[in-house]
Order: C-alpha cells, then structure tokens, then sequence
C-alpha cells in the first residue's frame, strides 16, 4: 500500500480573493472593494511561491516571517508593513509561531473608482507609521461592523491614499528637514520643544513652526505621538508587561496620557490591543 503524503499546491500557487496561507480568524467584506482578513499561523504552512488575485497590505502583530519576492529578501516582525500587488509572486519562509497578520485588500475596481493606481498605494506605504494607525483603525472598524462600518473602511483607505502628497514634499524638502526627521526619530522617547531642536540644527524656531506642517503633514507635538505610540505597538506584543511602565518608557508623563493617545491614533485602547 502506498505510503500517505499531504498534496501541496502547485509551484505558483494562485490564492483567490480573501484566501491566505494561514488560519484566517476573521472576514470582513465592506462590499464597497475593501476586505479586511485577519490571520494567525500556528504551524507551518506552504512555503512556496503564490501570489493574490488583489493587491493588499499586510501588517504584522505578531511573530514574523522571511519574506522573498523576485529582486528582494527581508525578515519582518511585529510592527512591519508590506505591501502586495495583485498577482506579484512571493513566498515566505522561517516563519515565527505564532504569528498574528492584519491584511487589507483592495479590489481593482475601487482603485479604478477612486482613479488611483496600485503604485499610488505602495509608495503611501513608505509612511508607514500614518499606515499602521489607519490600517488599526480600519481593523478595529472591521470589528464594529455596524451599518457605518462599510463607509467608514472606504474614508479611513481615502486618507491613506491621500498622503503621497506630504511624501513628495518631503522627499523634495531641504536638508534640516531630513536632518530633523532623523533627530525626531532618534529622540522618540523624549519631549524636545522648537528651541532644543532649533539649537541642534543651527536654525531659527520660527524656521521649524512655519515649515513642519508643509513637510510632515502635522504639528511637532502629533509627529511625536505618533512617533511615541508606534514605538509602544511592538513593545505591547512583545512584552506583556505593564502598560504603565510603556507608557513612561515611551516618555508620556502618565498613563492616562498615553490612554488617550493611543485610542487617538489607533482606535483601540492599549489593553484591548495587547489581547488582540
């Protein structure tokens, strides 16, 4: 008697819409072109090349994977973002266990609909903090799932495909511009005010407060909390620790702060988040 083997998919394997490799937790279909699709990987899946029938982007809560496509390798983890177009070959390998994905899919005929193309929402991707709070907050949409839900989901994708033009700005912006976004980046756990970062750059503070809007798209004190709370998302996952002691590590004052800003930014409290 021949031995048993589990059949595998084929070398490209083409997955269908809202159709993952891994266990999928939760659907939800906005009927309107957006699917959000929540998916968990306790075991090992098929590693080989596959690709999606639509375009997405995928953000992981949990664990982590290496991820091949044609030109590229990286290993992503909690807190990553990658973005998929339709079709596009790619295979993941070395998965963690468990991993935890939030996928947002986006149907050819909404992007047609709102005369933006697949590129378009790619490159928004590159501000991957803004992403991740409207990929959260459409989760979280997601998981209301009322008679607004549907509507909500489409505006919260309209913002996200709407900031190309803060990206372009800053990529043709002046060299204290770069400068300062590095600086911010690198002091995310402070409060530094227009005159520190002023004294640093060499400039006059009314240099930063009249350009910053232009380049960042928002206030210093809104840069920083985003700053702020996307540093606590991969410090909540991967540390159930206390969230007060996040909250000062991330450099709030008090954790009522850090409460509000979070659910601001996020949607989620911090403890619904830690259980998702």
């Amino acid at each position: 008697m021949p031995a048993l083997t589990t059949p595998h998919p084929p070398k490209m394997y083409e997955l269908q819409k809202e159709k993952y490799l891994g266990n999928t937790k939760k659907i939800f279909d906005n009927t309107q072109g957006i699917a959000v699709v929540e998916t968990e990987y306790q075991n090992k899946v098929y590693e080989g090349w596959h690709s999606h029938n639509n375009a997405h982007i995928t953000l992981f809560l949990k664990g982590g994977t290496t991820e091949k496509r044609k030109n590229f390798s990286e290993t992503v983890g909690p807190g990553s973002l990658l973005f998929y177009h339709s079709d596009e070959l790619h295979l993941n390998q070395n998965t963690l266990f468990p991993s935890q994905n939030i996928n947002i899919e986006i149907e050819e005929k909404l992007l047609k609909e709102l005369q933006i193309s697949e590129s378009t929402i790619e490159k928004s991707v590159q501000n991957a903090t803004l992403t991740k709070f409207i990929i959260l907050k459409i989760f979280k949409e997601s998981l209301v799932s009322d008679a607004f839900s549907g509507d909500t989901i489409n505006m919260l994708f309209a913002q996200l495909s709407n900031s190309n033009a803060h990206l372009e700005r800053f990529e043709k912006s002046p060299f204290w511009v770069k400068s300062l976004h590095e600086l911010l980046n690198d002091c995310w756990n402070e409060n530094p005010n227009l005159q520190d970062l002023a004294q640093v750059l060499n400039l006059n503070p009314i240099t930063i407060s009249k350009h910053f809007p232009k380049y960042f798209g928002c206030t210093l004190g809104e840069y920083m909390r985003r700053i702020k709370i996307n540093r606590s998302l991969s410090l909540i996952q991967s540390n159930p620790g206390n969230l007060t002691e996040i909250a000062f590590e991330c450099g709030f004052s008090d954790q009522s702060h850090f409460i509000r800003t979070f659910k601001n930014q996020t949607g989620f409290l911090p403890k619904q988040f830690q259980k998702l």
